[in-house]
């Protein structure tokens, strides 16, 4: 039953594709099909995992994961010629590339955008046809995506609130159709996020329950929606974001304290198939990549490919051995030991290869909120020091690491909490939105000055033009 179920849901993921394809044209005709369309739960159900699907291609299974943001966070060597993201490390926002790449980010995360906001359209009127408590799992999780899709979009291309708070940063959209939506400033968006995420709280807290496989395939693999935790972790991010630290901590410790996110049992690593590379119990939100495996084996395998420096991601093992901290006793580190491969004189990350896989709960996941970043920050906005260590610490024993045996002041903190941030993330396109929160004059392994003008993206000139921007 459940193989079979997780079957039909991946047949609604490909199906949703192409249904969504018509929901920017707003004709009476195509109307009155969406109407038609929205008459069923189907549908609902149909329209919602049809949106997860179209946050995956060219955005969290490539740009804003593992390829575009992780470089830009300097976690590859990407300074060979013709390598396809060394314009990008450099932040050389007026590149040909890059200006394709912020394009198509732009016009994928609106399109996503506008998928939820076209449910979110039509779930009051239709309410009727929505049982149990599927309409708060419906409305509630649209809600949530429209939140965890405009923060982002601020992450890339708003100025941080401390010092751009009143800024005009992205246009936060609200509504289904061609009307032009003014910029918001970055405090703006912010609340609007979190104005949607505690009502998204209140319409999923009907299930606080983290399920596999179940009879109702809605409501199965909770990790691949935004689910109850996946909101109260939102707001951990967000909130540390803004700078309230109270609440960081407050939601963060919430999501740690239910204990419905185990950390990987290492044994997994000893195993010939299902190695749990991506830590998969304790993501809090994930999608699930039906086509990962093509993508991850042209960027991530480099035995036998002859161009390997300059077509593949990929590091220099000297720098990947200081990262993990090699001679410090970091190989016993789970990040590094099942998790990094070198091949000559190169290493690269296996993370997300897909060989062996065929535990459902693991295969084709991209992690894009995880339980260790919990614990993160709850570290940093701990006005504790010695919870703080505690926090580093039981990750650091997760992943096969000896307790820091050491007195923290607020410099060591942030150091130690950098060094995870670096091994826990690595090619998950955070790093780069760590040292942007943290407005660092410049990023390891970049020779660039950073400032707010290379920390944020730049509006596509499309959106300029025709937006009156």
């Amino acid at each position: 039953m459940k193989r079979i179920t997780y079957l039909l849901l991946v047949l609604i993921l490909i199906t949703g594709l192409y249904s969504c394809k018509k929901w920017l044209d707003v004709s009476p005709g195509t109307q009155v099909q969406q109407n038609e369309f929205f008459s069923s739960e189907a549908g609902f159900n149909q329209a919602l995992l049809g949106s997860y699907v179209k946050m995956g291609r060219g955005l969290y299974s490539d740009n804003l994961t593992m390829t575009t943001l992780s470089a830009m966070g300097q976690d590859y060597r990407t300074s060979l010629t013709g390598n396809p993201f060394l314009e990008h490390a450099k932040y050389n926002y007026n590149a040909p590339a890059v200006k394709d790449t912020i394009k198509v980010i732009w016009s994928k995360m609106y399109t996503a955008i506008a998928g939820v906001n076209n449910i979110l359209g039509h779930v009051e009127s239709s309410k009727s046809v929505l049982f149990k408590h599927h309409y708060n799992i419906v409305k509630g999780e649209a809600l949530g995506l429209r939140a965890f899709l405009h923060f982002d979009l601020l992450r890339m291309f708003g100025p941080m609130p401390a010092t751009g708070g009143n800024t005009a940063a992205i246009p936060y959209i609200k509504t289904f159709g061609k009307t032009v939506t003014p910029l918001s400033t970055t405090n703006t968006v912010i609340d609007a996020c979190l104005t949607d995420l505690d009502e998204a709280e209140v319409l999923l807290s009907v299930n606080k329950e983290v399920n596999y496989g179940n009879d109702d395939r809605f409501i199965s693999y909770t990790r691949n929606h935004f689910n109850y935790w996946a909101v109260k972790a939102l707001k951990a991010r967000i909130y540390l974001y803004k700078g309230d630290k109270i609440k960081a901590a407050q939601y963060a410790n919430e999501v740690i304290s239910s204990e419905k996110f185990p950390f990987v049992n290492r044994s997994t690593f000893n195993q010939s198939s299902n190695q749990d590379r991506t830590f998969s119990t304790e993501h809090i939100f994930a999608l699930q990549v039906p086509l990962l495996k093509d993508f991850v084996d042209r960027r991530f395998k480099l035995e036998g490919v002859s161009s390997y420096q300059t077509s593949t991601l990929h590091q220099t093992t000297g720098t990947i051995n200081n990262l993990y901290e090699i001679q410090q006793g970091g190989t016993t580190d789970y990040r590094y030991l099942y998790n990094i491969r070198t091949y000559t004189n190169v290493s690269y990350t296996t993370k997300y290869w897909q060989d062996g896989l065929t535990n459902l709960e693991i295969a084709r996941q991209v992690p894009l909120i995880r339980l260790s970043e919990m614990y993160y920050i709850a570290a940093e906005a701990s006005p504790d020091l010695n919870q703080a260590l505690q926090l580093i610490n039981k990750i650091r024993t997760q992943r096969g690491l000896e307790n820091l045996n050491i007195t923290l002041d607020e410099n060591r903190r942030m150091a130690e909490i950098e060094k995870e941030y670096i091994k826990e993330f690595y090619a998950e396109g955070q790093l780069f939105f760590f040292y942007k929160r943290l407005e660092r004059p410049s990023i390891p392994r970049s020779t660039v000055a950073m400032s707010n003008l290379t920390y944020t993206f730049p509006l596509p000139d499309d959106e300029i033009e025709f937006g009156n921007r």
